[in-house]
């Protein structure tokens, strides 16, 4: 078992003027009670300090070790013993369990280990999860450098996940590829392909409530997509989508 550093309460003590306590004390107990209870020296835990640890003639204590396993209580004394705080409970930083990190245990300090993966904070440091596809494209790259293929070869709904995609299809028969409402970020952007070996058409379908203009004019309808043709649907916000490509009626 490895110790941890202490958190303030306190690592110099003062007055209520800001001056130095010389010989202040803190008495370290069991949370909610007046059992002393260990501390110390390093992270070991093989040499417990003083109960309570006395402060040198500026006020400042030593280096102090808790035992994660131990929730504390903390009383700072002048060195005449008369009490000045009382801190309760006084505990070591939480075990996290690999993987489960949030937020708000980043911004408390919680060991990078139990992220799951190695956050880049440096040049030289080497990202994971976040690759740059300079050879193949990825849906989890850090900026496409192409356009990730979704084969759809009959009827489809688009999804929050084709933002960026190229959507392709190679069909016998007509199949529609429906716009859902009401998911999409304003600015996604969607490829949709119709292969040339295609001998029917896609028909670009919009869901309930969802309007397709097409690019340079005020039509808002279905359109198909002929063999052979290509389209580009941009998201604008509000269920409102512009197509624009080739092959388009």
């Amino acid at each position: 078992m490895t110790g941890t550093f202490l958190p303030a309460p306190v690592l110099r003590a003062v007055d209520q003027s800001g001056a130095p306590l010389p010989g202040a004390l803190l008495q370290f107990y069991l949370t909610g009670t007046t059992t002393p209870t260990n501390v110390y020296t390093d992270k070991t835990l093989g040499t417990p300090l003083s109960n309570p640890v006395v402060a040198d003639s500026g006020g400042l204590f030593p280096a102090i070790f808790l035992d994660p396993t131990v929730t504390y209580r903390c009383q700072l004394l002048t060195a005449a013993s008369s009490l000045m705080r009382d801190i309760d409970p006084v505990a070591a930083p939480m075990a996290v369990a690999n993987n489960s990190v949030t937020a708000a245990m980043l911004q408390a300090g919680v060991a990078v280990a139990n992220i799951g993966f190695t956050p880049a904070n440096k040049g030289g440091d080497t990202i994971t999860n976040l690759l740059l596809a300079f050879t193949s494209y990825s849906a989890n790259s850090a900026g496409y450098l192409g356009a990730p293929l979704n084969e759809q070869d009959g009827a489809y709904t688009f999804l929050v996940s084709d933002a960026g995609k190229l959507v392709r299809a190679n069909i016998s028969a007509g199949a529609a590829y429906t716009i859902p409402p009401a998911t999409f970020v304003t600015g996604a952007v969607i490829l949709v392909r119709n292969a040339a070996s295609s001998s029917a058409a896609i028909t670009l379908t919009c869901g309930s409530g969802v309007s397709l203009y097409g690019a340079g004019g005020t039509t808002n309808k279905n359109w198909a997509l002929a063999a052979g043709g290509l389209a580009t649907l941009v998201y604008e916000g509000s269920n409102v989508w512009v197509v624009s490509g080739v092959g388009l009626s």
